[in-house]
C-alpha cells in the first residue's frame, strides 16, 4: 500500500496543529455531497406530464469514526432526467428499484425546482445531497422491451403492443408482416368479395 505524501501524514505529536487541520479538512470534505450511485425507492409524476421526481437512497454507505457502515437516509423529491426538446420528448420514466446516479448542485436549488424560473438560493447550504438531479440507467437488469440500434438497423421489442397516434404515416419502403392487416375493420387475409364468378383464371393486378 502506498504511503500518503508527507503533508498528509498525521503528526505523532498529540493535539498537533497539523492533525487539527487535517481533521478539519477531512470533516469538511466528508460533509460535502458528491455524485453517488443511488436506488430509486418511489416515483412521483409519471407519464405525459411535467417531468417528475424520485425518492432515492444512496447505495454507498457512510462510516462512523470506528469504520462501521451506516446506511444513508432517503433523499426526497429529486428531479429526474428526461430526453426532451421543447414539447418533444422520449418518455422512459424511472421505476422503483432502478439504479442511477445523482449529480449534486453547488447551491440550494429548491426555489428553481419549485418555480422553474431564475431564483436566488433558498438557503446558504452548499453541495448538499438535498440539491441534486437523478440520471438513470446504471447497473440495471436486462430489459424485456427496448429499442435497439445496430449496424443492421433498428429493432423494436415489446411483450405488449406498439401504438402510434399520428395524423398519418408515410412509409417509404416495403412492409412485410407474418400476421394479418386490418383496415377499417376489414381483414386483408380473410376478407371476401361479392359477385365473383368461379373459374380457373387469375385476377389482374390491383387498380
Amino acid at each position: 500500500m502506498t504511503a500518503p505524501p508527507p503533508f498528509l501524514r498525521r503528526s505523532t505529536t498529540k493535539n498537533s496543529v497539523k492533525n487539527s487541520v487535517i481533521s478539519l479538512v477531512q470533516n469538511t470534505l466528508g460533509a460535502m455531497g458528491s455524485p453517488i450511485l443511488v436506488r430509486v425507492e418511489a416515483v412521483h409524476g409519471e407519464g405525459v406530464s411535467l417531468t417528475g421526481k424520485v425518492d432515492v437512497v444512496p447505495l454507498v454507505e457512510i462510516q462512523d469514526a470506528t469504520g462501521r457502515p451506516r446506511q444513508r437516509e432517503l433523499i426526497y423529491g429529486v428531479p429526474y432526467l428526461r430526453i426532451q426538446g421543447g414539447t418533444s420528448a422520449v418518455i422512459v420514466d424511472p421505476k422503483p428499484g432502478d439504479i442511477g446516479f445523482v449529480v449534486i448542485a453547488g447551491r440550494d436549488q429548491t426555489n428553481v425546482v419549485t418555480t422553474r424560473q431564475p431564483s436566488p438560493p433558498a438557503s446558504t447550504r452548499h453541495y448538499s445531497l438535498n440539491d441534486c438531479v437523478y440520471v438513470g440507467g446504471f447497473l440495471n437488469e436486462a430489459p424485456n422491451q427496448y429499442v435497439q440500434f445496430t449496424d443492421e438497423g433498428v429493432r423494436i421489442v415489446t411483450p405488449g403492443k406498439v401504438e402510434i397516434d399520428a395524423a398519418s404515416i408515410a412509409a417509404n419502403c416495403d412492409i412485410t408482416t407474418t400476421g394479418d392487416i386490418t383496415a377499417g375493420g376489414v381483414s386483408l387475409k380473410n376478407h371476401t368479395h361479392g359477385g365473383v364468378q368461379p373459374g380457373s383464371g387469375n385476377s389482374g393486378k390491383p387498380t
